[in-house]
């Protein structure tokens, strides 16, 4: 892979050999800086974890000493490594569980499907809970079909079964044995923060939105405990995923305790091969009562967050933080915010997400239940004052908004911060965004908010073309306006929502530029461009999943640009994107991932 001068010397030896000696030199490349010219290089120098030169060969030769390990290029693109700031499947499980692995399925394909899982000794036997996963609700054909619980019950089975949706989430759909079991009839009223959906005849037809799937998985027995080894373990095998799609940082939305406990253990094994952000998970009562919230978030973060292994700048915005200059090559852990939901999904047939106008019926015309505009799970009233208090404790707030009301609802929550903080800049995130009112595009870069959006879902498909567009009508030429928040001066970051579809970062950044998805001759509906909105350029897509989620982070004064003084995290593709035509971008493989100057990944073939 390199070819390492002076084998034979050890390190100090060899850095006694030249003042200027680097640990590792990268030569002979397409170097994509992401600087703010976006400028490229040929050479690029790391020294002690941090990059100490950006330029030619000539200039880089300079810093060859008898112990630099040397890695000739040969025209390849080196660029800074992805930021991942909106990820959920980060620990691996051993549980089997039964996969419909989003396909699309008839009716009847579905019932086999379940049928031979409910068949498998592995997966329980008796009055055993089947748990399905990857339902594609909305590409199950022929195109409309809404899934209902008697195509479960059809299958005659005492067990009560939840299926988990794919590609949308936030919605389960379960047979009648599972809706007895949690006593849910006509009469039973919607959780907060959820919804029980009925048929004509007033029943309920067994899709749970959000917490109101909560109602059934709760009785769900747990899997046997994971030994605390394995649990590292399994995640240990996550971060290698992670490292061969080229992640060199990634946020999680939504966690506890045991699961920043476990990667604080896999790092301190030395497993930890990318930067790792973590948001607290609230609920609806935490909002309504503070002040125990507050205390209970801080705990986390003082029993489980060690500020001396993690670069001053990451934690300097926050107001009990003393700015320093202390950097650190290793990855670590951060406590950084708050996950909080204000709405569910856009797509048919939950609409949950939150809008300013009515859904449209099948007929296009607006709907006049009292669900028609969807669920804002969340009010002002509440949600205001508890941003700013979080931001004043040094909490970022990540509030997941997708329909265009909760969109402005979140962005009035921090232009409220900014007033009761003025000195504070928390680069509070919004994730998904996938409606958004024009007359709040430029919200987002007046109010120093990030959009972290599902770039690989602005493209055609079931969940978009089926799902949303014929329920809201010329509004859909709104839907996923990454480049209108780009354009008004926001930023965009990367946010897979991984892994409620397959997990292909490069994809997404393909998606984001070019708006479409080859499906081949089987799917001619799915062809072209998904609306009238502009994708990004390749350019604003690669910043996008690179200085932006750094930014997202609080890292973009260290990480996010391959630039004199940050870390060395960075990775090597197989092919440069800026050279091959758009629609190859989502072939890209990475043969090496760099976090701090360490090589974490490395292809074989390279």
């Amino acid at each position: 892979m390199a070819a390492l001068l002076g084998a034979g010397l050890t390190p100090a030896a060899a850095g006694a050999a030249t003042s200027l000696g680097a640990d590792i030199v990268l030569r002979n490349g397409f170097i994509y800086t992401v600087d703010k010219r976006d400028s490229v290089a040929k050479a690029l120098a790391v020294r002690d974890g941090r990059i100490v030169y950006v330029g030619t060969n000539a200039g880089a030769g300079k810093y060859i000493g008898e112990g630099t390990e040397v890695i000739d290029l040969k025209g390849r693109m080196v660029m800074p490594g992805l930021h991942e700031g909106h990820i959920h499947d980060i620990s691996r499980s051993d549980r089997k569980r039964c996969d419909l692995k989003a396909e699309p399925l008839t009716v009847k394909q579905l019932q086999a499907k379940v049928r031979a899982c409910l068949d498998d000794p592995e997966l329980g036997s008796g009055t055993d809970f089947l748990e399905v996963d990857n339902l594609y609700m909305q590409f199950l054909r022929p195109a409309g079909t809404t899934p209902h619980k008697s195509m479960l019950d059809a299958l005659k089975t005492k067990r009560p079964i939840v299926i988990h949706a794919a590609i949308t989430a936030h919605n389960i759909l379960v047979n009648q044995n599972a809706l007895d079991l949690a006593k849910i009839t006509s009469k039973t009223p919607d959780p907060p923060q959820g919804r029980i959906d009925h048929d004509r005849n007033g029943e309920p037809n067994g899709l749970l939105q959000d917490s109101a799937g909560d109602l059934v998985t709760k009785l769900i027995p747990p899997p046997p405990p994971v030994a605390p080894e394995r649990a590292v373990e399994l995640a240990g095998l996550r971060m290698k995923d992670y490292s061969k799609e080229g992640i060199t940082s990634f946020f999680v939305p939504g966690s506890g305790r045991e699961e920043i406990e476990i990667f604080q253990k896999l790092q301190d094994e030395g497993g930890l091969t990318a930067r790792a952000h973590f948001a607290i998970w609230s609920r609806l009562q935490d909002l309504r009562e503070p002040k125990a919230f507050y205390r209970e978030v801080e705990k986390i973060r003082a029993e489980l967050e060690r500020p001396e292994e993690i670069s001053s700048a990451v934690l300097a915005w926050r107001p009990d933080q003393k700015k320093g200059p202390r950097v650190v090559p290793e990855p670590g852990v951060v406590v950084a915010g708050v996950k909080i939901m204000l709405d569910g999904i856009v797509q048919y047939p939950a609409q949950t997400a939150a809008m300013l106008h009515p859904y449209l019926d099948a007929d296009g015309k607006p709907r006049k239940d009292k669900s028609a505009r969807g669920e804002l799970y969340i009010g002002p009233k509440l949600l205001n004052p508890v941003v700013a208090e979080l931001e004043r404790r040094g909490f970022q707030s990540h509030v997941h908004a997708i329909g265009d009301r909760a969109v402005r609802t979140a962005l009035d929550a921090f232009a409220y911060a900014r007033k009761a903080n003025p000195k504070i800049r928390a680069h509070e995130t919004i994730a998904h965004a996938e409606v958004v009112d024009p007359a709040d595009f430029r919200r987002f870069g007046a109010l120093d908010v990030t959009a972290s959006m599902g770039l690989q879902w602005a493209k055609p498909a079931p969940d978009s073309t089926d799902a949303v567009k014929p329920y809201l009508g010329p509004r859909f030429d709104l839907y996923e306006p990454t480049k209108a928040i780009t354009k008004g001066g926001g930023k965009v970051s990367l946010g897979s929502d991984c892994c409620l579809d397959p997990f292909d970062e490069w994809f997404d950044l393909e998606a984001a530029v070019l708006r479409e998805a080859d499906w081949g001759k089987e799917f001619p509906q799915y062809a072209g461009k998904v609306n009238k909105l502009p994708g990004l350029t390749l350019a604003e897509g690669i910043r996008a999943v690179t200085y932006n989620g750094a930014y997202q982070m609080h890292q973009e004064k260290i990480t996010g640009s391959l630039e004199k003084g940050k870390l060395a995290d960075l990775i090597v593709l197989d092919q440069n994107i800026t050279k091959v035509p758009l629609d190859d971008i989502s072939e890209t493989d990475v043969l090496m991932t760099m976090v701090g100057g360490k090589q974490v990944w490395v292809d074989p073939k390279f």
